[in-house]
This record gives structure tokens, C-alpha cells and sequence, in this order.
């Protein structure tokens, strides 16, 4: 797949997938695979954006639910051919109709165009889905507006799945992202205690700006750029009884892994929470709780 931070000049027309996409969630999911369903008549493209500030974000509680790094690997497995994605900045002040003219027809020589039925657009999110499917019309382009995914009656969407993650609530998360939460920060150096005391770890640290889960301890999935799968048990939080760290991270225990991951991004899946993070009274008490977390992961994915 590929990736632009601008918006390219197409030499083909394309099939054009609209949204802020932060969760590629189940309802995502059912516009982007309406998009991919167009090759290889035409190319399966998605046009989203990112923040250059929290600030940007119109909602108070917006966090990225998924890494950079995440989204292009989760889009590409969908079928999605390209995805463009410029700062809001580049084009929050044209009007809806130069939204189109500009973006869609001139530049994303859109000849197809999918979006979710509550989408807006244009400067002051002017723009609705009645007016794009005017604008489409005259400009003979296909246009879909896909029904919202409904769980429960309610629709899927980013903050249900914001919150449950803040919760702990992993399984349900994961039925409505379509796959287990996961993180791909590269593996940082940490102080290496797990090591000294017989449980290696690796250690993702957390970027400004991503969501972080219900701080605690998780039962999880690990894989390495190698393509190796290990069960693991990981911490995310900032560390308590080590007398804490600014930065929060996950920190993981990988089963049956000897060997060094430092600088690779590492896939880690939250697949149950298993209790929350804690401040112990010692080191030693920590690592036998670590044992008894293993354990407790080992029974899981049994």
C-alpha cells in the first residue's frame, strides 16, 4: 500500500473511501471494504487526516486509538491500494464544494466515493451527505452512503470503543474493533530489573496523543517482525514500585522468548485485563506477583 502525508495528482480514477478512520472499526470497516470492492476497476484509495495538536481535535476525549504504523498495516490487509493523509491544517478551510472540486475530481480523480452516513465535510463541517450526493451527481461521480454497523442498537463508534479500553473492557473492544486492541511502538531500552531477576521484558513506551488503556496488567500476544508468535503478560503504567516514570509504557514478559528486540516494532495484542496496576512494598514482591500474572495469562490462552 501506499502512503502520502500529501495529497498526490492521480493518474487513475479512483475509489474513494472518506473519514477520520482512527479505529478502523467494524463500522469503518464496512466503508472501506465497499471502496476495496471497486478494484481493479478503480483504485481502492483512502482519504483521512491527522492532527497537528490535540487542540485540533473537536472532541474533548479524541485519543488515537491505533499507531501510524498500525492503521497503514490494518488498511492494507482491508485491500486498500493508497492512503492519503495530510494534516487537517492543509484543507479545513475550503468550503465543501472546493473540498470536492479540489480533493475529490481534480486531484483523487474520484470516479466512486463511500462514506459513513453521518459524515461531514468543508470549512465549519458544512457539508453533509445530502450535498456530496449532489455534488457526485453532477459530477457524474458514484456516491454510497454506508449504513452505521449497529451492536446492541447503538451504532459502533470511536468513543464507545475509547471507552471501553479505558475500562479494561479488552474482549469487548475487540469485537467491535474487528481484532484485538494492539500497540507497535518500537522496543526502548528500560532498567533491565525484569532481566537481573529471571523475567526478561520488553518496553513500548507510549506516544502523547494515543490512547492508553485502563493502566494494569494484561494477558497478551506478542509478535516480532520475524513473524514469531510468543503469549506474554504485559503492565502498562508507570511503574509504581520502581518509583514511577513520566512516559507511560507497556511492559511485556514474553513466554519462551530468549533474544534481543530492541528497535523492532513489536505487534502487542491486549487480549484480557487481568487486575489493575499496583504499587508493591519490594522488588521481590513485585516478581512473585509477575509469576502469579504469568500464570494467570497461561490459563487464559489455554
Amino acid at each position: 500500500m501506499e502512503y502520502c502525508r500529501e495529497i498526490p495528482v492521480l493518474s487513475r480514477p479512483s475509489a474513494v473511501a472518506l473519514g477520520l478512520f482512527d479505529g478502523l472499526h467494524l463500522g469503518h470497516r464496512a466503508v472501506l471494504g465497499a471502496a476495496a470492492a471497486c478494484a481493479p476497476r478503480l483504485l481502492p484509495t483512502v482519504f483521512t487526516f491527522s492532527f497537528s495538536s490535540p487542540e485540533e481535535a473537536t472532541k474533548p476525549d479524541f485519543a488515537n486509538i491505533l499507531t501510524a504504523t498500525r492503521k497503514e498495516a490494518i488498511l492494507e490487509k482491508l485491500g486498500i491500494a493508497l492512503e492519503c493523509e495530510p494534516p487537517f491544517s492543509a484543507f479545513r478551510g475550503l468550503s465543501p464544494e472546493e473540498f470536492f472540486e479540489h480533493i475529490l475530481r481534480d486531484r483523487l480523480k474520484a470516479a466512486a466515493v463511500f462514506c459513513g452516513e453521518d459524515f461531514r465535510f468543508g470549512k465549519g463541517a458544512a457539508g453533509d451527505c445530502t450535498l456530496l450526493r449532489r455534488l457526485c451527481a453532477e459530477a457524474g461521480v458514484e456516491f454510497h452512503a454506508v449504513p452505521a454497523v449497529l451492536d446492541g442498537g447503538l451504532p459502533v463508534s470511536s468513543t464507545r470503543i475509547r471507552r471501553l479500553l479505558r475500562d479494561g473492557e479488552m474482549e469487548e473492544a475487540a469485537r467491535l474493533l474487528g481484532e484485538p486492541y494492539a500497540i507497535d511502538y518500537p522496543v526502548s531500552h528500560g532498567r533491565q530489573l525484569g532481566r537481573k531477576m529471571g523475567y526478561p521484558t520488553i518496553n513500548q513506551l507510549y506516544a502523547p496523543g494515543d490512547l492508553l488503556p485502563r493502566c494494569g496488567v494484561y494477558a497478551v500476544l506478542c509478535r516480532t517482525e520475524d513473524g514469531g508468535v510468543y503469549r506474554g503478560v504485559a503492565n502498562i503504567g508507570r511503574k509504581p514500585t520502581l518509583g514511577g516514570q513520566d512516559a507511560p509504557s507497556a511492559e511485556t514478559t514474553l513466554f519462551g522468548f530468549s533474544g534481543d528486540l530492541y528497535g523492532q516494532r513489536v505487534v502487542t495484542s491486549f487480549h484480557r485485563f487481568l487486575r489493575p496496576e499496583q504499587k508493591f512494598p519490594d522488588v521481590e514482591t513485585l516478581f512473585c506477583q509477575v509469576a502469579e500474572d504469568a500464570r494467570q495469562a497461561e490459563l487464559f490462552f489455554r
